[in-house]
């Protein structure tokens, strides 16, 4: 027994050495980053970030850079970065939605057509109270948007009407499966590694995903046919860090982060954007592009208030202010929209 309390008490030793870290009065720096991905464009604004606060302080900060998802899955990144396994990474609200429930407002469908402003909306959400209340209790500073792209359809049938989505295996996620349950569509939430096998083998016939930027890039232009280009909601992908390493940063090097955060919205949506028309024309040679005409979009619309006031109801009964957060969304949104 007595050797077993020491161990314990060694352990936790361990474990507030970990989450408490120290730098060195000189502020030479070296924070670890981990993506779940290779590089590509999940990352290029996280890359870009990286660059530039090395650059901004003068080597003072670096980063061990690690790609490929070594360290865990993108469901992973938000207990990791909150023990410390790595300081700092993207993640999903969508992916996490139990530990970031009112964050994943982001996500509902048909929300806005500008992804700037819903990227801009977000970042300013993300600092309210009520939802910087959800990266505390994870043990995580929000910085800025990272990845925050169009989510598209893409199949091996045409869909041009509600009935076609009826007939097709629909892999979703986000606001996009929301909306497909109140048209009463069953879908598949099949994770992003297991996609590509699964639509091969037709598992599922149609995905709702990121495009054209990751449809392009992971391979489903050569998987799908069809391509619906249309966004049906912007899939938020939040850079944190975890809030020990940043607290024991010094106030100089936080301010320069902070600073350069706030450019991150807009230089975040450049950067995808000049990696979206890229994958568009190349998407657009692979695939053919199909639409739902005016009559059937407007029949996922009339659903879409649905989608929203379950989300509304569902964050009310776990004791959460969810009319009060989507109002300050959408209030949000029309601000930067305009």
């Amino acid at each position: 027994m007595k050797l077993l309390k020491t161990l314990c008490a060694s352990a936790l030793v361990a474990i507030a050495t970990l989450s408490a870290p120290t730098f060195a009065a000189a502020d030479d720096i070296n924070l670890k980053y981990h993506a779940y991905t290779g590089q590509g464009p999940s990352n290029l604004a996280m890359r870009w970030w990286m660059d530039e606060v090395e650059k901004r302080t003068e080597g003072r900060v670096t980063f061990t850079r690690i790609f490929g998802g070594p360290l865990g899955k993108l469901a992973a990144q938000p207990e990791n970065i909150k023990v410390g396994a790595f300081d700092l990474g993207e993640f999903s609200p969508i992916y996490n939605p139990g530990l970031f429930p009112l964050a994943n407002v982001t996500s509902l469908p048909f929300m806005s057509e500008d992804p700037l402003a819903h990227a801009q909306a977000g970042h300013e959400l993300f600092q309210t109270e009520a939802v910087k209340a959800e990266f505390t209790a994870m043990n995580q500073k929000y910085l800025f948007p990272g990845l925050w792209t169009t989510i598209q359809l893409l199949s091996h049938e045409p869909i041009r009407t509600i009935d076609d989505l009826k007939a097709a295996k629909i892999r979703a996620h986000g606001g996009a499966a929301e909306i497909l349950k109140e048209l009463g569509i069953t879908v598949y939430g099949i994770p992003w590694g297991e996609l590509p096998a699964a639509a091969e083998r037709r598992v599922v016939t149609a995905a709702i995903i990121g495009s054209p930027a990751d449809a392009y890039a992971f391979g489903f232009g050569d998987i799908f046919d069809y391509w619906d280009d249309e966004n049906w909601f912007f899939f938020p992908m939040p850079i944190s860090i975890n809030l020990d390493t940043w607290n024991a940063l010094s106030e100089d090097i936080q301010a320069i982060i902070e600073e350069l955060n706030n450019e991150m919205v807009v230089k975040a949506r450049e950067l995808l954007e000049v990696a979206e028309a890229e994958a568009h024309a190349q998407l657009s040679e692979l695939t053919e592009v199909v639409k739902l005409d005016d009559a059937e979009k407007a029949k996922l619309l009339e659903v879409r208030d649905a989608a929203w006031q379950n989300w509304v109801e569902a964050r009310e009964a776990e004791g959460l202010p969810g009319q009060a957060v989507l109002d300050e969304f959408l209030m949000l949104l029309e601000k930067y929209e305009s």
